[in-house]
């Protein structure tokens, strides 16, 4: 992994066969990065997503096996239990012009994928939201 930094916000590059979110985990806890948002774009060869089931409360995984464009990926990074967790989706095109996306459990870069990231200057939170059993952001304004 590769990175360059101005300011609040880093640019970070991934290499062929690294692992995201858990290289990007690293990458946070190594800059005591607690809260920030993210974009990128880039390629996988294979992606676990999840598309959240409300009904029942579980994330339906489908993993798909096969090289493909990360025409966009979207998320954030904030602290639940005391770690930093990466909540990130993911649109994915493949090589006959269809597109999937999801809630991106993880993928494996090929040949990379590049994310630019503003940090946030003061940690998040994420507590368990009570209705639907997910780590939600805790934010203290209310509109």
């Amino acid at each position: 992994m590769f990175y360059v930094r101005e300011d609040d916000t880093y640019v970070v590059r991934f290499e062929d066969g690294e692992v995201f979110p858990g290289r990007f985990l690293e990458f946070l806890s190594a800059r005591e990065l607690t809260s920030g948002s993210f974009i990128g774009i880039g390629a996988m060869k294979r992606t676990t997503i999840a598309f959240f089931d409300t009904g029942t409360k579980e994330y339906l995984d489908r993993e798909l096996d096969e090289q493909m464009e990360v025409l966009a990926i979207v998320g954030n990074v904030a602290l639940h239990a005391g770690k930093p967790l990466v909540h990130a989706h993911i649109v994915l095109g493949r090589s006959d012009y269809s597109v999937v996306g999801g809630h991106l459990r993880e993928g494996i870069v090929r040949p990379t994928l590049e994310l630019t990231l503003r940090a946030g200057s003061e940690p998040l939170q994420r507590a368990v939201d009570p209705k639907y059993g997910l780590p939600a952001l805790e934010l203290k304004e209310h509109f």
